[in-house]
Parts: structure tokens; C-alpha cells; sequence
């Protein structure tokens, strides 16, 4: 391989180095429901038992479902979480690992599932209302579940924020909506990540066509 080629190698890694740091990791815990497994068919269950989540409302625990079983598929994988287990819950997580004045981006998917009736969920960070999800058909025109992608940015204010999905009687019944799932918190990269990677990529590519310049002219007169 040419002296030219090295250089070009490393300067694609460095670039791939520098796309990895800018896919910050999910801080959330089991955000997609997929444990505890509920086969195929679902189950309530008791705080301590789903992973990173508990039912802060304290009323009858934290519903999963098997997708399929209320009417479609997961947006992530095979499983989802009914805030309304059978009351209007209020379920919870506190994030950890934050840096107070940062900038996280929180992904969830919000699921009306047909024949609920109206139904609300207000969605809080760090008890500021981030934003509510809302299905407020008396009767849903939607045949199988469906799901609607949200996202927003947070700011920590401190090194662990609650984050909470919470029910609310708007009418519809108290044991049959407010599906979520693939939920993510992601801190967003600082913009100066890739001006820092450029220069260095820019300098590597350029001394390597400088070779290959020089190599092509042959041997100085």
C-alpha cells in the first residue's frame, strides 16, 4: 500500500472517531419496555420490578403490553407501557448522569390505541411540562394502533432530573390508553464538536494528495 493511502485511512478514522462522539449514548433505562417479558400477552406489575421505572401515582403499578394484544405492533420492539393500567398512573423515571446546563434531546412514542376514548398524557422533565399527548376522540377512527413520534429539548438543571408520564381523566377509560415506548434521552453534541475534527481531516487529506502529487512528477531534476 502507498505512503498516500496511510494517510487517507487515518484521516477516515479519525472522521469515523469524531461521528462517534457525536451518537451520544440513551440514558434512559428500559425504554422500550422489553423487560420484564410478558410473553405474549401482558401483565401489571409492582414498582421494582420494570426496570428503571416505577409507578409514582402510587395506585395499581405499571402495566406492559405485548403490542399485539391491543391492536398492532411495538414502535420498538415487541413491548410498550400503558400509563392507564387501570387507573390514570402516573409512571416515572429519574435520569442520572446529567450535566447541569446541558442540553438532552427526549424521544418517546406516543400510542392511541383504538377504542380508548379521550385521553390525555402530560409529560414532565424535572417537573417543568415538556409537552401533552393528547387523543381526544369520543370514539378513535384509527383501527389498529398508532403511534406518533415526539421529540423535544431539555435542559438539566441538575445532575438527576425526573422524568414522568402522567395520566389524565379527560373522559375516556381509565384502564385502556396512554401507550408509550422507544423513550431516550440523548445529550445533544456541542457544535464545536466537528469544527475541532475538520482541520485535523482537512490537514491529513491534503499532505496525502501532496504525496501522491509528488510521487506522479517523479524524482526532483
Amino acid at each position: 500500500m502507498r505512503l498516500s493511502g496511510l494517510y487517507v485511512l487515518a484521516a477516515l478514522a479519525l472522521v469515523g472517531n469524531g461521528a462517534g462522539d457525536l451518537k451520544a449514548a440513551n440514558l434512559i433505562v428500559n425504554g422500550s419496555f422489553e423487560s420484564p417479558s410478558v410473553g405474549t400477552n401482558w401483565a401489571n406489575f409492582a414498582n421494582g420490578a420494570v426496570p428503571g421505572w416505577n409507578d409514582t401515582s402510587g395506585s395499581d403499578g405499571i402495566e406492559i403490553d405485548y403490542s399485539p394484544v391491543i391492536g398492532g405492533i411495538a414502535y420498538d420492539g415487541n413491548q410498550s407501557m400503558e400509563v392507564d393500567a387501570t387507573t390514570f398512573d402516573t409512571v416515572s423515571q429519574t435520569v442520572v448522569g446529567l450535566t447541569v446546563g446541558d442540553q438532552y434531546r427526549l424521544f418517546w412514542a406516543y400510542g392511541d390505541r383504538p377504542g380508548s376514548g379521550p385521553q390525555q398524557l402530560n409529560v414532565y422533565f424535572g417537573g417543568n411540562l415538556v409537552t401533552t399527548d393528547s387523543d381526544t376522540s369520543v370514539t378513535d377512527g384509527n383501527a389498529s394502533l398508532v403511534w406518533f413520534p415526539q421529540s423535544f429539548l431539555v435542559t438539566a438543571t441538575s445532575t438527576s432530573e425526573v422524568l414522568s408520564f402522567a395520566a389524565v381523566n379527560v373522559g375516556g377509560l381509565p384502564s385502556y390508553g396512554n401507550e408509550i415506548d422507544g423513550v431516550s434521552l440523548s445529550e445533544v453534541p456541542e457544535p464545536a464538536t466537528l469544527p475541532l475534527v475538520a482541520p485535523a481531516l482537512i490537514g491529513l487529506l491534503g499532505y496525502g494528495w501532496r504525496r501522491v502529487l509528488l510521487s506522479a512528477s517523479g524524482p526532483r531534476p
